[in-house]
């Protein structure tokens, strides 16, 4: 279950030296309590607090939301008409990651398995999501570098659309997580209650 939002590409003047530079500032976590002594209550909880997918509108329970900046320079032209070619790039990307957690003290153990099984899958739906986005800076990056100066900014935009629709798709592919697990209830904890 995600939300991708990008930041618009914001180019200009960067410092350093020639070659792009990649620079990753962290995940900043955002978690968000639940809370329920059983299954229903859990699930009305986590209904309670999903938003809505920035790419489809669907309702989520988690999403990444990566913000990413590029910068560059246009190096001093020796010969009028000479190409001009950016210069000194520089991608820097931070995200956030919304997640929910159970806010319950002992939980009655049966929930407690579920919960964990669920919260792992569904953090590791959101961390494909920023590794996904990792192993694309490099074309951003590459893009800028291989278009002429008056059309870098072009080229970057496109590849940051490009990101997010690529993550729109795995979340298409995945159901926002729920073919990887990220289901609450597991359809075995549900079972699970209806046996007791």
């Amino acid at each position: 279950m995600h939300a991708l939002w990008l930041s618009a590409l914001l180019l200009g003047p960067a410092t350093g030296s020639p070659g792009a530079r990649i620079i990753f500032d962290g995940v900043r976590m955002d978690r968000y309590p639940v809370r329920g002594r059983d299954v229903a209550a859990v699930r009305a909880a986590l209904d309670a607090a999903r938003v809505r997918d920035g790419n489809d509108g669907a309702w989520v329970e988690a999403y990444t939301d990566g913000r990413i900046r590029g910068t560059w320079t246009a190096p001093a032209r020796k010969h009028r008409g000479a190409p001009c070619q950016p210069k000194a790039i520089a991608i820097r990307y931070s995200a956030t990651m919304r997640l929910p957690y159970l806010d319950e003290p002992d939980p009655p153990p049966a929930l407690a398995q579920a919960w964990q099984r669920y919260a792992a899958n569904l953090e590791a739906h959101e961390r494909e999501h920023l590794e996904r986005i990792r192993r694309a800076l490099p074309r951003l990056a590459a893009a800028i570098a291989a278009a002429p100066c008056a059309k870098a900014d072009a080229a970057g935009a496109a590849v940051l659309e490009q990101i997010r629709a690529e993550g729109h798709a795995y979340d298409k592919e995945t159901g926002h997580g729920r073919s990887e697990g990220a289901v609450f209830p597991p359809p075995e904890a549900m079972q699970r209650e209806w046996d007791d």
